[in-house]
């Protein structure tokens, strides 16, 4: 099977539980995106809107920058949201997620603001799994005092663990029902039945197709490439020789940053400084 092939296989085969598919018709179907956190918080949304497509975040200096799978933001309103997909459990989720925030709040700030201007944010993590083991469907986090748990910081901060995985009684039907559609497919309810649909249609959606496709076999070519340089260099130093192959022949194309980004996880002051070392060649 060549590469080709297999991207096509992952393509005919993703569901909404991957991040691009998931990123994909939160974008083209922006009132579901609303629906869906106005599901998740219990708030009213008025309007949300997308300040940038699979939105990068860049640290100062050298430090790791984040693309977020689902980044949008409330029209007349000051509150901001994250959704990420998260198939893997780790250790560090908890520490991704205060660094996520620390990267919204800083790109969020313009210099010479106050700190007024932040508004409220909320990260929400989508699990197949149950990060706490103790069967909720929902984990709520917000800064508390120690000596008083019912004494809120109130920094505007909200960090929120979704667990396809819960068996207690503690969300609405219409998300368990999400929950339920993400961790097997199962269609079950309106929302998830217009959100099925809406899946549907991203995977018949040609470019969304030539997307998904032009960075799976990016990924492929990358891993392929620093395997068989690894042979001779090591496996470490191959790779990474294999991902910046890929990614100037990417930038070649003329993809962007961002894209390029997403297919082989090199900053973009790398892939800044690859093009322009070989703007000549």
């Amino acid at each position: 099977m060549n590469l080709e092939q297999i991207a096509e296989t992952r393509w005919a085969n993703a569901t909404i539980r991957d991040n691009f598919v998931f990123g994909k018709t939160m974008e083209l179907y922006p009132d579901l995106c609303r629906r869906l956190l106005e599901l998740i918080l219990n708030v009213r949304i008025s309007e949300i809107s997308y300040p940038e497509r699979e939105k990068t975040v860049e640290a100062c200096i050298d430090g790791k920058g984040i693309r977020l799978d689902v980044y949008v933001e409330e029209r007349g309103a000051k509150r901001s949201f994250d959704v990420e997909m998260q198939l893997t459990d780790s250790d560090n989720l908890a520490k991704r997620m205060r660094y996520y925030q620390s990267l919204i709040d800083t790109d969020k700030l313009k210099r010479g603001q106050h700190y007024s201007a932040l508004g409220e944010t909320f990260i929400i993590f989508i699990c197949t799994f149950d990060r706490f083991k103790q069967g909720r469907h929902l984990y709520t986090f917000q800064e508390r005092c120690a000596e008083d748990l019912n004494l809120l910081l109130n920094d505007g901060a909200t960090k929120i663990f979704l667990n396809t995985k819960g068996t207690t009684d503690d969300v609405s039907p219409d998300i368990k029902a999400f929950l339920s559609y993400v961790d097997s497919g199962i269609v079950s309810g309106k929302f998830v039945e217009e959100l099925d649909a809406a899946v549907d249609s991203v995977k018949l959606n040609t470019k969304a197709r030539h997307d998904f496709m032009t960075l799976q076999m990016a990924l492929l070519e990358s891993k392929m490439e620093g395997e068989l340089q690894g042979e001779e260099r090591g496996l470490k130093r191959g790779f990474a020789e294999g991902t910046e192959s890929v990614a100037l022949r990417l930038i070649r194309m003329g993809l962007k940053f961002a894209d390029i980004q997403k297919a082989t996880d090199l900053p973009i002051q790398r892939l800044e400084q690859l093009a322009n070392d070989n703007r000549n060649i």
